[in-house]
C-alpha cells in the first residue's frame, strides 16, 4: 500500500451542503480520508488502488468547485505526466506487431 495526500484548492468557502456531499468520499475504494488546512481541501489515498486522477475525478463530481495545485496533464494518471500502463506501449507499436528485422 503506498498512501499519498493530494492537495486542492476551494474555490469558496465550504457550506454544510459541500461537506456532506464531500463525507460521501469516505465510501470510494482507495480514499481514505479528508481534511481541511486554509482553504485547501486535502485528501489521503491509497495510489497502489486509485490513481490520482481518479480521486480529482470523484471529489469534482461531488459538486464543491476546486482546482488542483498542479495541473494533471491530458492523458496521465498523476502530475508528473507519467503514463504507467505496462501492459500497452505508449509510443511506437507493440513488439508483437513490428515485423522481424
Amino acid at each position: 500500500m503506498t498512501f499519498l495526500k493530494t492537495r486542492y484548492k476551494l474555490k469558496k468557502q465550504p457550506t454544510a451542503r459541500d461537506f456532506d456531499c464531500l463525507s460521501k468520499l469516505s465510501t470510494v475504494y482507495g480514499i481514505r480520508g479528508l481534511s481541511f488546512e486554509g482553504q485547501d481541501l486535502i485528501v489521503e489515498y491509497d495510489a497502489s488502488r486509485v490513481h490520482e486522477a481518479e480521486v480529482l475525478a470523484k471529489v469534482r463530481s461531488t459538486g464543491v468547485p476546486v482546482e488542483p495545485l498542479q495541473a494533471i496533464p491530458a492523458g496521465a494518471f498523476d502530475n508528473t505526466g507519467q503514463f504507467l500502463d505496462y501492459a500497452w506501449p505508449t509510443e511506437g507499436l507493440s513488439p508483437v506487431n513490428q515485423k522481424a528485422k
